[in-house]
């Protein structure tokens, strides 16, 4: 009997890092990131998802880590034969939550692995010595909380920030203390203003959206409400600063607003109870989904997220609309309502461009840009997201996405970005023809890049560049020795000025990983710190 063919295992890279000093120790997000690439190239693995936990820390609970139970949700539905991580701390510091995880692992057949560390779950003395090692992980937690407890209450004492994070209205000066932004401060007073005198808290968050372009949710309207610090006391776990900050709110509009709020809590006036409130969740954004009542009759579960905040695609209305507007600029527009009907829309036609929501059904846009490039389209893509943290950004980046738009936004903004691309895309689709009949071929040592035919090779291999990464290895290459700014390559490739640099730093990464033998020791793509980017001559 013949052997069958075994597939490459699917693996999920997990990677978290709690704060600055796991950064400074060598555990950066960046770092993990190629620490765990580099193993699934090793190994002929295949990438099956990338799960970055930014600024998480293991001693809170699990669902306080978004990507690791979305990473689990993957788990649970076949997607992943393999966790890989690089260190036992970076997956827990719990003996509990270790078991719990590995209680679904095991349903479905999924194993973890470190890429730093090696143990053994297959022996007694094995699974004995991973329990020593979580159980001294959680005591390390456990020291280390209890040091920045002391830490805490001293800040507090003294009237110092304890993080970067603060209440609407506030900001942290360079002394580390709160002190009041003259024009938010304005408003959340307008905003207690307003609610004492109509007591509505919706029409108080509409009057605050029309009036200063503030869009706020009903829960943080509500906890905005509720923020005592605004009188300038601090009152949280424990511990109390009567003058912790400048006061924005006095504290007699402070106590009168509370009582309303008290008055006015409201029970379902129908009596209905919504059994599944807070336990189904939308399929494109994972937010959870809140009961409705129409016209007294029906009841259904909806996502505030896209009927209040317009911040989820959770159904076509969003497609249809950026439909209309394309092809009133005359293009013609292909829709699609999830990743793998996308893939399919662009083997059957001819596609220039393709906008691609991050949160989709079935097959979400990260995974659909990975399969995108994995089969050579070079065609621009502008990724869609209601996420806006730089980590989701430049995760979107790495993927080979050449635009990322965040939710909400016009029409119009997506337009002018559409036009942008689409017009660098035929220059650069009518330069390829127009350079056909010319011999262009440039090499600095192994390393030779052929304008005729768009390819790159390292000693003889080929090498496959996106559009961009190709125009910044040909920018180089043609002037060997000359040092450019990360604003001169953006301005020269894009034919824009350069307003945020970060993606020629992405495609700098990329390039690397895929022209260099060690990307850490780079022999052709060099940097001149605080200057530019250059290829020497050999």
């Amino acid at each position: 009997m013949e052997n069958l063919p075994v597939s490459p295992l699917r693996v999920a890279l997990y990677v978290r890092v709690s704060g600055q000093e796991q950064a400074i120790k060598g555990l950066s997000l960046e770092a993990q990131q190629e620490d765990l690439q580099e193993y699934c190239r090793e190994n002929g693995w295949i990438v099956a998802g990338l799960y970055i936990d930014a600024a998480k820390t293991a001693r809170k609970r699990l669902g306080k880590r978004t990507n690791f139970l979305r990473m689990l949700e993957d788990v649970k539905r076949d997607k992943v034969d393999l966790i890989l991580f690089t260190r036992l701390d970076r997956w827990f510091r719990s003996v509990a939550d270790y078991y719990k995880v590995m209680e679904v692992l095991e349903a479905h057949g999924c194993g973890w692995k470190t890429t730093q560390e090696q143990y053994d779950t297959s022996t007694a003395g094995g699974r004995l010595y991973i329990n020593l090692r979580l159980s001294i992980a959680q005591n390390e937690a456990d020291l280390c909380g209890e040091r920045i407890g002391v830490v805490f209450d001293s800040k507090i004492r003294h009237g110092t920030a304890v993080s970067g994070n603060c209440p609407f209205g506030y900001r942290v000066n360079e002394e580390k203390r709160l002190e009041i932004v003259p024009e938010r401060a304005a408003i959340v007073q307008d905003a207690f203003q307003h609610y004492r005198a109509t007591v509505s808290q919706r029409g108080t968050i509409k009057y605050i959206r029309e009036t200063y372009g503030v869009n706020w949710c009903d829960a943080t309207f509500r906890r905005l409400l509720h923020e005592r610090l605004y009188t300038g006391y601090y009152d949280k776990k424990g511990r109390v600063n009567e003058n912790f900050c400048p006061a924005i709110i006095p504290q007699e509009l402070f106590d009168a607003v509370q009582k309303l709020t008290s008055n006015n809590a409201k029970s379902s006036p129908t009596g209905r109870v919504y059994l599944f409130t807070s336990i189904l969740v939308c399929a494109e954004c994972g937010h959870k989904l809140a009961g409705h009542q129409t016209n007294g009759k029906y009841y259904y579960y909806r996502c505030s997220q896209h009927y209040r905040r317009d911040l989820c695609s959770h159904d076509k209305e969003i497609r249809e609309g950026i439909e209309i507007y394309l092809k009133n600029q005359g293009y013609e527009v292909f829709q699609a309502a999830n990743g793998a009907e996308g893939l399919k829309v662009m083997e059957k036609e001819e596609i220039h461009l393709a906008i691609v929501d991050i949160m989709m059904p079935v097959m979400d846009g990260v995974t659909m840009l990975m399969k995108l490039r994995s089969k050579e389209y070079e065609f621009p893509v502008i990724m869609l997201s209601a996420k806006s943290e730089e980590v989701d950004k430049i995760m979107g980046l790495n993927m080979g996405a050449d635009d990322y738009v965040t939710k909400p936004f016009t029409p119009l903004e997506l337009l002018a970005r559409v036009n942008s691309h689409l017009r660098r895309y035929s220059k650069y689709l009518s330069a390829l023809k127009e350079d056909g009949n010319k011999d262009h071929i440039h090499t600095i040592g192994g390393l030779e890049l052929n304008e005729d035919t768009v390819e790159v090779s390292v000693d003889g291999e080929p090498v496959k560049l996106t559009p961009m990464e190709f125009k910044i290895v040909q920018l180089l290459i043609k002037n060997p020795g000359r040092v450019f700014s990360a604003d001169e390559i953006y301005e020269r490739i894009w034919n824009e000025k350069a307003v945020n640099t970060d993606t020629i730093m992405v495609h700098v990464r990329n390039i690397r990983e895929k022209i260099e033998i060690d990307p850490k020791n780079p022999k052709y793509l060099k940097v001149v710190w605080g200057v530019g980017y250059k290829i020497d001559r050999q």
